[in-house]
C-alpha cells in the first residue's frame, strides 16, 4: 500500500509540473481564441445598405470560391481538422454573416497555385493579399486591414549581421514565389536577385544552406517556420517597410461583388478590428529558452528521483518479505 501511495503521489507531482510547464512555456495552448470574436459574429446583422442591384447579384451568385494561402499563420491557415482559421478566417466569418453569401474556401497546394486559379477565374476572391501591379491585372483590392513590415534574416557568420534592403542589391534573396515580397523586389528593387521558394520554410532552408544570402518575409511567419523546421543558422538582420498591406480582393470582372465586399468591411468597426488583430497578432509570450531548459532539468531530475525512491521502497518491501519468509521457515 505504501508503494502504491508513493507512486500515485509522485505521478501527481509530475503531472502538475507538466501542466504548469505547458502553461508557462506554451501559454497559447490554454488560450481561448473564440469567445470575443464569436460574440462579434453573433451580434452582427445582415447589411441593410445593399442596393437592389447588389441584392440581385447575391441571389444570382450565392456561392463564392475563396483562395487562401495554406501556410500563412496567423493571418490564414487550416487547423488540424482542416478548418480555415486565422485573422482572415475571422473576417470571413463576419463577411458571411453580413452578406449572406456562402464562401467556399479552396485548399490548394500553395499560394502560387491559388494565384493561378484566380487568374483562370477558378477563385473569386482572396481574403489576405497585398495589392501589387501584377495582381491588379485581374483582381480589385479593398483597403488593407493589416499592414506589417517585413523582416530580413541572414545566415549567421556570412557578414550580413545588419542589412537594409539597399544592402541586398546584387545579392540572392529568398522569397516565397509570387508573395507580395516577391513582387516588391521585382517592382521596387530589381537589383536584388530574387530566389523564389515554394514556402517560407524552403526560403529559410535556402539561407541556412548558403544558397541565398538572405530571406524576406513577415516576422510571425518566419518565427513559426524556424520553430517548426528547427532552423537555428539564421538571424534577424533588418526590417523592410513597404506600402503593401493585406486586404480582401475580388475578381475584377465582378465590380458589383467588389462593392458588396467593400460595404461589408465598412460595417466592421475599428474596435472590432482591434479585437481580431489582438487575438491573432499579440499571443501570450512564452518563457525563454533558459527557463525552458531549467524546467526540463528539474522535470527529468524529479522523474529519476521518483524512480529511485520507488525502487528503494520495492527493494525494502522485498527484503522484508524474504526475512519474514525465512523466519516462518525456521
Amino acid at each position: 500500500m505504501r508503494l502504491l501511495c508513493t507512486l500515485c503521489l509522485g505521478l501527481a507531482v509530475i503531472a502538475l509540473q507538466v501542466v504548469l510547464g505547458i502553461m508557462t512555456f506554451y501559454p497559447e495552448a490554454f488560450d481561448d481564441k473564440t469567445d470575443a470574436v464569436s460574440e462579434i459574429v453573433l451580434e452582427k446583422k445582415p447589411m441593410k445598405t445593399l442596393s437592389a442591384e447588389e441584392m440581385a447579384w447575391i441571389r444570382q451568385h450565392p456561392v463564392i470560391s475563396v483562395g487562401v494561402d495554406p501556410s500563412f499563420y496567423p493571418v490564414e491557415t487550416f487547423d488540424e481538422r482542416g478548418r480555415y482559421t486565422g485573422l482572415a478566417g475571422d473576417y470571413l466569418s463576419l463577411l458571411k454573416k453580413l452578406t449572406g453569401l456562402d464562401f467556399r474556401v479552396m485548399k490548394l497546394q500553395d499560394w502560387a497555385s491559388t494565384e493561378i486559379q484566380a487568374r483562370d477565374r477558378g477563385v473569386d476572391m482572396f481574403m489576405a493579399a497585398a495589392r501589387t501591379n501584377r495582381r491588379s491585372e485581374y483582381m480589385l483590392f479593398t483597403e488593407p486591414y493589416i499592414n506589417l513590415p517585413g523582416l530580413i534574416m541572414t545566415r549567421r557568420g556570412n557578414g550580413l549581421d545588419k542589412a537594409s534592403i539597399n544592402d541586398l542589391h546584387g545579392k540572392k534573396v529568398a522569397v516565397v514565389n509570387n508573395y507580395s515580397w516577391h513582387d516588391f523586389l521585382r517592382e521596387h528593387h530589381p537589383a536584388v536577385v530574387a530566389l523564389p521558394a515554394a514556402n517560407t520554410l524552403e526560403a529559410l532552408q535556402y539561407v541556412a544552406a548558403g544558397e541565398a544570402d538572405a530571406v524576406i518575409d513577415y516576422e510571425f511567419n518566419l518565427v513559426e517556420q524556424i520553430q517548426a523546421g528547427g532552423i537555428m543558422q539564421v538571424q534577424p538582420a533588418g526590417s523592410v517597410d513597404s506600402s503593401y498591406g493585406h486586404a480582401v480582393a475580388a475578381r475584377n470582372d465582378w465590380p458589383v461583388f467588389f462593392s458588396v465586399i467593400s460595404k461589408a468591411l465598412a460595417e466592421i468597426t475599428p474596435n472590432e478590428r482591434g479585437i481580431i488583430a489582438r487575438k491573432w497578432l499579440e499571443p501570450g509570450k512564452s518563457a525563454g529558452d533558459e527557463r525552458r531548459g531549467q524546467w526540463l532539468f528539474f522535470f527529468v531530475s524529479e522523474s529519476i528521483l521518483l524512480c529511485i525512491l520507488l525502487f528503494w521502497l520495492w527493494e525494502t518491501q522485498l527484503r522484508k518479505r524474504v526475512k519474514e519468509a525465512c523466519g516462518v521457515a525456521a
